[in-house]
């Protein structure tokens, strides 16, 4: 696989990519979409390229199953994008919402819901006598679907508020979103809510598009939480001076139209339909259905139809496999290079996710050049994408954890420099240091701080381990001064 290394990793504009180079009739359409995109939103061609392939993998969800051994995958896109306040993602949306409302693609946004809301719930129904008319004392209850119910979008604006820990709510929020990200089909892909007189039970087909400035405490979510394990997390930093180009390019528009070259939602609507239209009508061919008699399957028969004929809707080109051990192999030689830990870890936790995109990306380029075939090109022209934003997330990452660091560096000296001015300090005769008693210090901070003098020690041998404190002896007394 040909994939650019090191910094050219983080300066590859989107007109870089093979996805949208190549001389098939589908880039030309990806260059058309993202132009388009961007007289909406500005400067955001990576998102733009990321929301057409939402659109695309939501309008092919019910067909397209990925199997890998004896699961499947299904070809949903969720993403989650981080970029600062008033920097064109709300408006993304809405470019996206028109053209999904022309894919016949249902939308829904979320900013608040019960349990109920999101899963489902029950109402109850009287039974009436068909005779009379009149109810019979008997209730039956209806299933009211909640909103992870099906095949759909759902808009999370301002998606911070799913990362507040301390009310619950939220957190069992995480809980459904997660479960309605697993694979379509399994088990784990449905919602349950058990109510008086019947349990809910929801399977959901939802895609899910969050997105929100950066939030405090960001490292804490994406390094203990899974949920982030479990989208395509694309971070974006805005400058100031990209800032100012906006607003120069934005007021400049003003009374401008769009350039009769570039498509209108419509034509970009009926290309994504058309290709829709393209991969189920292999599915229907291979199951011997006609569309009437595949609209009154039950869902359980709809899926699966997908999972049987999985192996009829695409097939994998000579050397598929190839250029997907190659992409992996890229994406490890990332994670080898991170010299902490934790970011390490949290890396390898996303890597199984990314796996699957690269796949998923896959088909869908496929899908878009008009492919029966995922050759190991439309790998290649996905992993460049994902392999960008990965090297560009580590970047991210090690410079919030950081900064992360460093203020807990500070709030440390912070407290042992109170402890150190509270103890009786000396000037050190044979070193000329100001010091104080070690044991004084200790016991200071461990009154001042609410933990015991052996936790004290420890975090003395730390800030010492460090050349933050330097231990003096005079005989068997030992001082420490503070080199802060």
């Amino acid at each position: 696989m040909v994939i650019a290394k090191a910094q050219a990793d983080t300066t590859r504009k989107w007109y870089d990519y093979a996805v949208v180079t190549s001389p098939y009739d589908g880039s030309k359409f990806l260059r058309q979409y993202v132009e388009r995109f961007s007289t909406v939103s500005f400067f955001n061609e990576y998102a733009g390229l990321l929301s057409y392939y939402y659109i695309l993998a939501a309008s092919l969800a019910q067909y397209v199953r990925i199997p890998i051994h004896g699961a499947f995958i299904d070809c949903r896109l969720h993403v989650f994008w981080i970029q600062s306040a008033r920097s064109g993602k709300s408006i993304a949306y809405e470019f996206m919402a028109k053209i999904l409302k022309l894919c016949e693609i249902d939308t829904e946004k979320f900013s608040a819901g019960s349990d109920a809301k999101m899963i489902g719930t029950t109402q109850e129904v009287k039974v009436m006598d068909p005779k009379t008319g009149k109810p019979t004392g008997a209730v039956e209850y209806e299933i009211i679907p909640g909103l992870l119910n099906g095949y759909k979008t759902l808009l999370f604006d301002e998606a911070s508020i799913l990362l507040n820990d301390k009310k619950a709510y939220f957190s069992d929020k995480i809980l459904f979103l997660q479960q309605a990200m697993a694979p379509i089909g399994s088990e784990t892909n449905v919602l349950v809510n058990h109510l008086k007189g019947a349990s809910v039970h929801t399977p959901s087909g939802v895609s899910l598009w969050a997105t929100t400035y950066p939030p405090k405490d960001i490292m804490t979510h994406v390094l203990d939480k899974g949920f982030f394990q479990r989208v395509y997390l694309f971070q974006n930093d805005i400058s100031t001076e990209t800032r100012q180009t906006t607003s120069e390019h934005r007021v400049s528009g003003a009374y401008k139209p769009v350039p009769d070259r570039l498509w209108s939602y419509e034509n970009i609507a009926d290309e994504i339909k058309s290709i829709r239209d393209e991969v189920k009508g292999r599915l229907f061919a291979a199951a011997g259905v006609t569309e009437d008699e595949y609209q009154k399957l039950s869902d359980e028969e709809k899926e699966r139809l997908a999972q049987i004929h999985a192996y009829d809707i695409f097939t994998p080109g000579p050397n598929y496999h190839v250029a997907l051990l190659s992409a992996v192999d890229d994406y490890y030689s990332l994670v080898y290079a991170i010299t902490d830990d934790n970011i390490r870890e949290t890396a390898i936790g996303f890597l199984p996710n990314i796996e699957n995109y690269t796949m998923i990306f896959g088909n869908l380029i496929a899908s878009t050049m008009r492919s029966t075939v995922v050759t190991a090109e439309h790998i290649q022209m996905a992993s460049e994408m994902i392999y960008d934003n990965l090297h560009n997330l580590i970047i991210w990452l090690e410079q919030k954890q950081d900064l992360r660091v460093g203020k807990k560096r500070q709030a440390d000296i912070r407290t042992w420099r109170e402890a150190y001015n509270k103890c009786k300090r000396i000037v050190h005769e044979r070193t000329q240091r100001e010091v104080v008693r070690k044991s004084d210090l200790e016991k200071m901070y461990s009154t001042l701080n609410g933990v015991s003098t052996k936790t004290a020690r420890r975090r003395l041998d730390d800030m010492m381990k460090a050349k933050l404190a330097i231990r003096v002896a005079e005989g068997k007394n030992a001082f420490i001064s503070l080199e802060l």
